[in-house]
């Protein structure tokens, strides 16, 4: 199949609007059951539906394209699952509460796009990696090497991360009786983050994938999935409030490497 960067700038087009729509009916249904929080296990299936527009557009059918779209379905249906069942167990997240106070009334109209459309947004952009990768496939420019079975490597032992690390804190916040604190055992006793830095893994195996045709861009959607986790999902700020909940936590910041699974300081 011939294509040319028209057809997957058409593709990328396609599904942003997809995603838009699901943003849509996403905030529709928040607004129905009062919890803007419904938007967050919606967001890797977001980035899967985008990577299957790309494929069923460009006519990808290789081995290279099928394991791509495998990782990712896992990656996506493993994710939304498990936030799905947090969400059951949990009161709605601080951010949104305290957006809540700041625009009352307001809120339920500006909730779709100062959350349903970001969200939409980000799934889009951090998708363009798929389309990059699914492009150059067809073409017949990028196929299975040596590093795919790397990164085949790194994903595997990302992904396992971030599944034991959830499972272990989800476990451990479940308890109907426990000391009160920080959770420190398992990988939380190498990482703050064990599960942000699964992710990571899993983002940085899918840019190896498109490394061998050398576009520069393909280190961008890592680079801002790797922003998002380091600067937002665990900034010095969010760390800080943490600490203001929990006495232990301030102690737990100083022995336990940030990212990165390390050997604690004692």
């Amino acid at each position: 199949m011939v294509i040319g960067w028209f057809d997957t700038a058409y593709a990328m087009v396609i599904s942003l609007i997809f995603l838009i729509g699901m943003a849509l009916f996403a905030w529709l249904y928040s607004i129905w059951v009062d919890e803007v929080a419904v938007v967050e296990p919606l967001w890797p299936v977001m980035v899967l539906s985008a990577a299957i527009i790309y494929a069923m557009h460009l006519g990808a059918d290789n081995s290279l394209t099928n394991a791509l779209l495998l990782m990712i379905g896992l990656w996506s249906l493993r994710m939304c699952y498990f936030l799905l069942i947090r969400s059951r167990y949990r009161p709605e997240q601080r951010q949104y509460r305290a957006l809540r106070r700041r625009l009352a009334s307001a809120f339920y109209r500006k909730s779709f796009y100062l959350i349903f459309i970001v969200y939409s947004l980000s799934a889009w952009f951090a998708s363009c990696l798929f389309a990059l990768i699914i492009h150059y496939s067809v073409l017949g420019e990028l196929q299975w090497a040596l590093l795919q079975n790397i990164a085949v490597i790194i994903w595997t032992t990302g992904f396992g991360i971030q599944v034991v690390a959830d499972y272990q804190l989800h476990r451990y916040n479940r308890q109907i009786v426990h000391v009160g604190g920080t959770y420190g055992c398992g990988l939380w006793r190498y990482s703050r983050h064990p599960n942000y830095f699964g992710e990571c893994c899993i983002w940085w195996a899918w840019c190896l994938f498109a490394m061998p045709v050398g576009q520069i861009f393909a280190i961008i959607p890592p680079l801002f999935i790797t922003f998002l986790i380091v600067r937002v999902k665990a900034a010095g700020k969010v760390e800080r409030e943490i600490a203001s909940r929990r006495p232990d936590y301030q102690n737990y910041i100083k022995t336990t490497s940030f990212l990165v699974p390390w050997k604690p300081k004692f």
